[in-house]
């Protein structure tokens, strides 16, 4: 119950942090997912789907790296990008998602997490979904990607207000990012997001 208050509190926090902009990259970008190393991060870690109960067919969670055209700052290029099919329209709690593994970075120099996504207007999509940060002490910070359309858009998230919560004591050995899809977020509980360019950037 405690984790799960601390998560809600989150979620209040970050509907009015996160931001939303198409910036120009910063010279000292991390890119985390490119979604161009067949399936694997540019760190080369694994990126992978999981689910609450893998034994429950009724949600779940699928990823395909698949080739677009018009992804965002990339108009007349074909990028490949991250396709998520989601399902939380069980009849019980459902939720599941996407990892991707930081083997023990460091985060702390990073001054804004960001993402490029769009939701897919013929299936239908969330809105909103949470995004977890977690490191090798098993500390983890929770806020919500908000304000998805089916636009391309760049959904950028301040690192100081991450660390100011202070629910993570040590970014220098970083395990994973979870986006996660859960029937009391999701506005859209079955649909499909694109993803392009997770990435860390330092304005310095």
């Amino acid at each position: 119950m405690k984790n799960r208050m601390m998560s809600i509190c989150l979620l209040f926090v970050f509907l009015g942090t996160l931001q939303i902009a198409c910036q120009p990259a910063y010279a000292s970008d991390l890119v985390i997912a490119s979604f161009e190393k067949n399936g694997r991060s540019d760190l080369g870690t694994d990126i992978g789907a999981w689910n609450s109960n893998p034994l429950d067919t009724s949600q779940g969670c699928t990823i395909e790296m698949m080739k677009l055209y018009g992804v965002l700052g990339k108009p007349t290029e074909e990028s490949r990008v991250m396709k998520i099919s989601y399902d939380v329209a069980a009849s019980g709690p459902a939720f599941n998602g996407v990892y991707i593994k930081l083997n023990d970075i460091d985060l702390t120099s990073y001054d804004e997490m960001s993402m490029v996504i769009r939701g897919d207007e013929s299936k239908g999509f969330t809105t909103k979904f949470k995004l977890e940060m977690k490191n090798n002490k098993g500390e983890r910070v929770v806020f919500v990607i908000n304000g998805i359309t089916a636009e391309w858009q760049k959904m950028t998230v301040p690192m100081q207000s991450l660390k100011d919560l202070g629910s993570i004591t040590d970014w220098t050995k970083m395990k994973e990012i979870v986006l996660t899809f859960d029937d009391m977020t999701c506005d859209y509980r079955e649909g499909v997001l694109y993803v392009d360019d997770i990435m860390f950037s330092s304005k310095k």
